[in-house]
């Protein structure tokens, strides 16, 4: 009976990730798309814009970030699939864990329109800890959300116009 007056937001939901599946059009050649993806390209999208990236494993092949906006953090990278100009996927951890998310896989599709661009297409599964409920779950989905939108709208301006283009949006949005 006391069941029937519990809020459904607070009820737990299932052990599931949550998939998002978001695409862009990049004026840029997929060989370009592709070398700021590769985080063994000195193009690397994050290494041009000054974060350290290191190869920290060569089976499986790992990739280690420090971030310079939050150094503390440790961002660990795991090559799943590596395509050149056509796809590229990786299993992605934080050390330490951040709030509810334990990990992610962030698969990159890259298809040619042209010559001069091309169609990126990210499927992003991401897993959280056990036991969130329907608001905890919400608020999750909103995050991951905003965080693929900023990743991919960087990656076209990065693409497209260059680094600093990207640090001017950055500070637009009060991260720099």
């Amino acid at each position: 009976m006391f069941g029937l007056f519990k809020r459904k937001g607070d009820a737990t939901v299932p052990d599931e990730p949550i998939q998002m599946s978001v695409s862009i059009e990049i004026e840029k050649a997929a060989d370009d798309v592709y070398a700021l993806l590769d985080f063994g390209d000195e193009r690397h999208q994050l290494r041009a814009r000054g974060s350290e990236i290191r190869e920290i494993s060569g089976d499986p092949l790992t990739y280690r970030l420090w971030y310079d906006l939050t150094p503390d953090m440790n961002y660990l990278f795991t090559v799943t699939e590596a395509v050149p100009g056509r796809s590229y996927a990786y299993s992605a951890s934080i050390v330490p864990q951040i709030g509810l998310r334990t990990g992610s896989h962030e698969a990159y599709a890259i298809e040619p329109i042209s010559i001069g661009s091309c169609r990126l297409t990210i499927v992003n599964t991401i897993n959280h800890a056990p036991g969130m409920n329907r608001r905890q779950l919400d608020a999750e989905i909103a995050k991951s959300s905003q965080a693929v939108a900023n990743s991919l709208t960087k990656l076209k301006i990065q693409a497209e116009q260059g680094v600093e283009a990207v640090e001017e949006f950055e500070r637009q949005l009060g991260h720099r």
